[in-house]
């Protein structure tokens, strides 16, 4: 059903069509031709995280940077279907064996994505959680339910940003999630941005594997 907001958008996309945010050609906000000059995550990770392209690229960093701090939620669409493309081919293979195995993410009927919660203060001060619009997006392209009630924040921490070695980080998050709910044989995948030294996701799956969870993996634009 359309609403006002969707007339508005129609219309001004008619008005200020949109351009791609690396070369400016008008259509997508991030054009194919684009994405195709993104280098991709060759960093060893743990195995139950995949993130899809390098941080250490200037223009990944602009666009994480544009969408957290400059309200470009527009730039959620094209990285998102990247990572669709990612949990759908490693999700396959993965269902052949039936096994994990390092990088593989899986995809069953009792899947659900759950993106990382962010403290309340600071999605309030943003006004959104780019994770759940990220999974939001992901949840539409494959069918996968998306939950953001299961997984929430039990206190608010500082930015990882302002942390400054591993150490600090993973003491940043420790007992900062808690479970509402029951999480028991679901296959989880989290969803989030970046990951710098996993502090955050690993924090994450802990306390959803502690709660029964069946598999906890991860998924991330880039590290």
């Amino acid at each position: 059903m359309w609403t006002i907001k969707n007339y508005l958008a129609k219309i001004l996309g008619y008005l200020f069509p949109s351009c791609c945010y690396i070369c400016k050609k008008e259509g997508e906000t991030i054009c194919d031709k684009c994405i195709k000059t993104f280098p991709k995550n060759i960093d060893i990770l743990p195995q139950y995280i995949i993130s899809v392209f390098s941080f250490r690229d200037e223009k990944i960093k602009n666009i994480i940077h544009a969408i957290k701090y400059y309200h470009r939620k527009d730039l959620i669409k094209p990285l998102a279907r990247e990572l669709a493309k990612k949990i759908q081919d490693e999700g396959y293979a993965k269902q052949e064996s039936n096994e994990l195995t390092n990088n593989q993410l899986l995809i069953t009927n009792n899947c659900v994505l759950i993106p990382i919660p962010m403290p309340t203060i600071r999605k309030y001060m943003r006004g959104y959680n780019q994770s759940e619009l990220i999974a939001k997006e992901i949840s539409e392209i494959l069918s996968i339910p998306m939950n953001t009630k299961l997984l929430v924040r039990s206190r608010n921490t500082k930015r990882q940003v302002k942390t400054f070695n591993k150490a600090e980080r993973m003491k940043n998050q420790c007992h900062s999630f808690k479970i509402i709910g029951d999480v028991s044989n679901l296959n989880i995948i989290l969803i989030d941005d970046v990951t710098t030294t996993g502090a955050t996701i690993s924090e994450a799956r802990n306390i959803l594997l502690e709660h029964k969870a069946r598999e906890v993996q991860a998924i991330t634009i880039a590290h």
